[in-house]
């Protein structure tokens, strides 16, 4: 259903399923295309600024390829950014249920930065949004990190978990702006950006 109309075409530069249902509660009508974009790593960034980096180039590979010229791009980047005494590494999605078993092990115990980069790119301006999660991850038995990523199976997922599915029995606190932006898209953000576009 539309609820909120915008003056054109919206494009959401993810197929994820998870952006897009979370759009879909927005009411605004909207296509997804996915952007000839690899998130390869980049010489010289902190995990912080390569979150960021990829979501404007997101936005930028689909203003360049997608056929709507006055289309509103929406694009959207998140990581798990955990510190430990060798630094701040960038955790992505694990692809393999062995490595989001690993990555939960690792976060047991520790509270990691959850953050999410977006951009809305209309012709002519560009506004962009941060936010931030400071997530805590309670302590993990190998057993309970394995029977969780066998249930959820969130192996597109970065950070190894679905808070809007069983994740919330991993962990101990979550504080955050915008608890929306567990989920992949902060909504909040993305309403705020869609509404000063708009006028």
């Amino acid at each position: 259903m539309t609820w909120w109309p915008l003056p054109a075409q919206l494009v959401l530069a993810s197929t994820s399923k998870y952006r897009q249902a979370q759009l879909q509660r927005l009411g605004v009508l909207f296509t997804a295309f996915a952007p000839p974009y690899a998130e390869d790593a980049v010489a010289g960034m902190d995990p912080r600024q390569l979150i960021d980096h990829h979501a404007r180039q997101k936005a930028l590979a689909t203003r360049l390829a997608h056929p709507d010229k006055a289309a509103w791009i929406l694009a959207a980047d998140q990581g798990v950014v955990l510190q430990d005494s060798a630094g701040a590494r960038l955790l992505g999605k694990p692809h393999t249920a062995e490595n989001a078993v690993q990555q939960l092990l690792e976060m047991a115990g520790k509270t990691h930065e959850l953050r999410t980069h977006v951009v809305l790119d209309v012709p002519g301006h560009q506004w962009q949004e941060t936010s931030v999660a400071q997530v805590r991850v309670r302590p993990l038995k190998r057993a309970e990190a394995e029977a969780y990523v066998a249930r959820d199976k969130p192996l597109d997922c970065a950070g190894s978990y679905k808070i809007e599915c069983a994740g919330p029995w991993l962990f101990d606190a979550i504080q955050t702006d915008d608890p929306t932006a567990i989920e992949g898209l902060p909504l909040i953000a993305v309403a705020r950006l869609l509404r000063i576009a708009a006028g």
